[in-house]
């Protein structure tokens, strides 16, 4: 007995019957409403309402930790920075993110350069997770390199610290101001002169 196309499920095999939209539909509406998402109230109209800080609560999220690192324009450049464009570089980087200010300083040195690639070679490249960058030009091509995203004032000073070692110009940043016309190196060595007075 060849197999017919019908309502019903199967064929020459147990029958089940047709199913009706009436009990469908009966099942939809006996759906308890318990199982539908609560509706809330509509929230009330603050627009109108003069806001005073002391009087609403803020909301916002807590503020994001912030560098400024400060650049001694005065500083022994060493073998590796031009002077020149040293001392053209502003005064500060920042109030910014610490992976933000590490990005700015680690370009302004690649950037000072008087051979780019040298300087280049000298960062330390980061791995992993969220990254920033720093380029350079040289051997006609433009060159990445990436640098960890920080969270911590104390790694970028450290991570600078040992960079301007390699490029022999320690007192170039500092998280202090440096004052106008005396470099790190000047002021310590006026401190010895004086204390060599007393």
């Amino acid at each position: 007995m060849p197999c017919q196309r019908t309502a019903w499920i199967g064929c020459n095999r147990q029958r089940t019957p047709p199913f009706h939209w009436g009990e469908i539909k009966s099942r939809v509406l006996m759906t308890p409403l318990a199982l539908s998402p609560p509706r809330s109230t509509p929230e009330p109209d603050l627009s109108s309402i003069p806001q005073d800080a002391a009087t609403v609560p803020s909301l916002a999220a807590p503020q994001a930790l912030t560098v400024c690192l400060y650049i001694n324009k005065q500083a022994n450049a060493g073998p590796y920075l031009e002077r020149k464009k040293v001392q053209q570089l502003p005064e500060h980087f920042g109030p910014e993110r610490p992976s933000a200010v590490l990005q700015q300083a680690v370009q302004a040195c690649i950037d000072c350069a008087h051979q780019q690639k040298l300087v280049f070679s000298l960062v330390k490249q980061g791995y992993g997770g969220e990254m920033v960058s720093v380029s350079a030009s040289f051997d006609g091509k433009q060159h990445l390199r990436s640098l960890p995203v920080v969270n911590s004032v104390g790694y970028v000073l450290r991570f600078l610290a040992k960079l301007c070692r390699s490029l022999l110009c320690d007192d170039l940043f500092s998280h202090q101001p440096f004052p106008r016309g005396c470099s790190a190196s000047e002021k310590v060595q006026e401190k010895e002169e004086g204390r060599m007075e007393s």
